[in-house]
């Protein structure tokens, strides 16, 4: 299929720890594109790019990983972001190509947020590969150079360490619940306390 100019071979994650199937290991092209992908790809896939393997990463640079927006959110952070990067065989470590910020309201809650950040990735993405599409490779080194010394911060999140910030001290003081709620409430994926054996989980309903 083509798009932008480009040949495009489409794979779709759905879930954590998918396997990935078995023809794209034959995949041979100029750019892997990575967007709001579960696919961990394996190094010796993403030395196969013979001009780039970029990802789409929905959160500035202060936070690699998962649980991303969840984290910025507890830290109160008043602004959040996305990133466009190289990738490489470590998750979100790659040379960083672009980032784009809007701001976070005391009003915003993690759908709010989740929202605004997915639309800034689409365009994000859709953007960086018009620029391919028109120069190329020139693109990546304009991308790289505008960025300069913009470097990831921290160790890369993984799913266990939200998970333990949704499992909820029965202890817990007011506003340090506050601060969690509105980390981790999102319908369906609601924080829980765990008390003798049986979990008991926030609702938000009026």
């Amino acid at each position: 299929m083509q798009r932008y100019g480009f040949d495009v071979t489409y794979v779709m994650s759905k879930q954590r720890g998918e396997k990935l199937p078995e023809e794209i290991t034959h995949w041979d092209g100029d750019y892997i594109i990575c967007f709001r992908s579960l696919f961990i790809l394996p190094i010796h896939l993403l030395k196969k790019a013979k001009i780039a393997a970029i990802n789409f990463h929905p959160a500035p640079p202060e936070y690699p990983g998962s649980g991303c927006i969840n984290f910025a959110l507890y830290d109160e952070v008043k602004s959040y972001g996305v990133t466009a990067h190289l990738m490489n065989e470590k998750v979100d470590n790659g040379k960083i190509l672009e980032v784009r910020r809007f701001p976070v309201h005391k009003r915003d809650t993690l759908s709010s947020v989740l929202s605004r950040a997915h639309s800034e990735l689409h365009n994000l993405c859709s953007d960086f590969i018009t620029g391919l599409a028109d120069s190329g490779e020139e693109h990546l080194i304009t991308k790289a150079s505008e960025c300069g010394t913009t470097e990831w911060r921290g160790e890369a999140r993984v799913m266990k360490d939200l998970e333990h910030m949704k499992n909820i001290d029965y202890n817990i003081d007011k506003t340090e619940l506050e601060r969690v709620i509105r980390a981790t409430y999102i319908e369906n994926f609601p924080p829980k306390i765990v008390l003798h054996g049986y979990n008991f989980y926030l609702s938000m309903d009026d």
